[in-house]
């Protein structure tokens, strides 16, 4: 299948949340054209961000045929017989970190079968790229994905990468996965993900694009830190409701924390974890790294501990991560859709007695916030019909937790344009690559 050179740049985006990572392309100056989001209050927000594009709310197993026509109604209306890019983000929680350890538990208690269906996911990812013969393929991932494991076609076990480039090889497309660092890309973010990017094997050969050739180099030389990224806005603090919100812009604003929660926070140092709060706030003594009780005074250490009906405390069960602080002068750690909490991984201001803003959050993902609507928002409290300013808190770090950060994105698209267009250089000779592309 060849084609004369398009002017436009298009995209189809699969798992596309609030339409956060397709900010990225618009940067770039593509057209995202088609979004698809199974949750409704998401596609409320891509809608809004994207008023040109078709939005396609539902399981995409169930949409699938909607989400081609659009594309093709889509594509002919621009003048275009061909998309450019389909890009496909499924949700990671079946192999991400933060999530395997609750599969794991469930499968041991019988509560669920070892097939995780959010790994397979790529399969109508795949049916789509049969059926719009998109020029390029975009799949995301977390890291773990490397190691992942799925069921092929014969029932058997089997490596999903490998899977899934014997499978994109059968569609007629080359390209690899690659393990990439968000920090690399300019985002003040360590957010490792395994990225596929694969070409259809007629266009590389007429445009001569080598398929490890596909993933742009690193864009920033010097990685940004938290402190270069959020360290001008104005303080906010915790401990009361007034003090929890800042009117510099109406996203810089944090849970109020509970008196104890907030007595750990308050003692734990830079780049350290509340577990390790081992200096008694009444008396200075310092007890052992294990103890809960001050070994002077007998008074509770703060740390983060629960007691019992009996009044025994004890250490509250929690990985090193938990209750842990960033650090300023490097890039955060991994942002998730549990940002709002404490208890989760490495969520803690480096220095402010806190968790991160939504304004913050936002920052460190890439995200410019002025360049993303994010209100009114319509929804409905009480059976009522409501229009918010802004998406509520809760909505607003679960999709500022998934997307692909936009720099990224935006990366990847300017690559992929100057690769067509033929500006990039092949990295390795001739005769290999033909021998990749069949």
């Amino acid at each position: 299948m060849t084609s004369p050179r398009s002017e436009l740049r298009t995209c189809v985006s699969l798992f596309a949340g609030g339409g956060i990572g397709d900010l990225g392309f618009r940067r770039a100056g593509f057209h995202t054209i088609v979004l698809n989001e199974l949750l409704d209050d998401r596609a409320q927000l891509a809608r809004l961000n994207f008023p040109e594009a078709r939005i396609v709310v539902g399981d995409i197993w169930d949409v699938l045929d909607e989400i081609e026509f659009a594309a093709k109604e889509a594509l002919n209306s621009l003048g275009e017989d061909e998309l450019f890019l389909l890009s496909a983000t499924p949700p990671c929680q079946g192999m991400s970190k933060n999530g395997i350890g609750s599969i794991l538990k469930a499968m041991r208690d019988g509560k669920r079968s070892t097939l995780d269906h959010r790994n397979y996911l790529f399969e109508p990812a795949l049916d789509l790229v049969n059926r719009l013969k998109p020029r390029f393929f975009l799949f995301e991932n977390v890291d773990r994905m490397a190691n992942a494991f799925v069921l092929d076609g014969e029932g058997q076990r089997t490596e999903l990468v490998g899977l899934l480039r014997r499978q994109l090889a059968e569609l007629g497309y080359a390209g690899d996965f690659w393990p990439v660092n968000m920090a690399d890309y300019g985002v003040p973010q360590h957010r490792r993900r395994l990225v596929g990017i694969f070409v259809r094997q007629d266009y590389a050969t007429e445009h001569r694009i080598f398929a490890d050739s596909l993933i742009p180099e690193p864009t920033a030389s010097k990685r940004t830190t938290l402190r270069q990224a959020i360290g001008h806005l104005p303080e906010i603090d915790s401990s009361t409701r007034d003090l929890a919100r800042s009117k510099y812009h109406p996203l810089h604003h944090v849970p109020v924390s509970r008196p104890n929660l907030y007595k750990w926070i308050r003692c734990t140092k830079e780049g350290d974890t509340a577990f390790n709060n081992n200096r008694c706030v009444e008396c200075e003594v310092v007890s052992a790294r294990k103890e809960v009780q001050c070994d002077g005074c007998g008074a509770l250490l703060p740390k983060p501990v629960v007691v019992d009906a009996n009044g025994e405390a004890r250490l509250i069960k929690g990985f090193v991560s938990a209750y842990k602080r960033m650090s300023y002068d490097e890039p955060s750690p991994t942002i998730t859709t549990r940002s709002a909490y404490a208890c989760s991984d490495h969520n803690l201001h480096p220095t402010q007695h806190r968790v991160l803003s939504l304004l913050e959050v936002a920052i460190i993902q890439g995200i410019r916030p002025e360049e993303y609507k994010w209100g009114p928002f319509a929804s409905r409290i009480h059976g009522k019909s409501v229009t918010k300013f802004i998406a509520n808190d809760t909505l607003l770090r679960d999709v500022l937790g998934e997307p692909v950060p936009p720099p990224f994105s935006e990366a990847v698209a300017n690559h992929l344009g100057n690769l067509s267009a033929g500006v990039s250089l092949p990295r390795q000779r001739l005769s290999e690559q033909l021998a990749l592309l069949g």
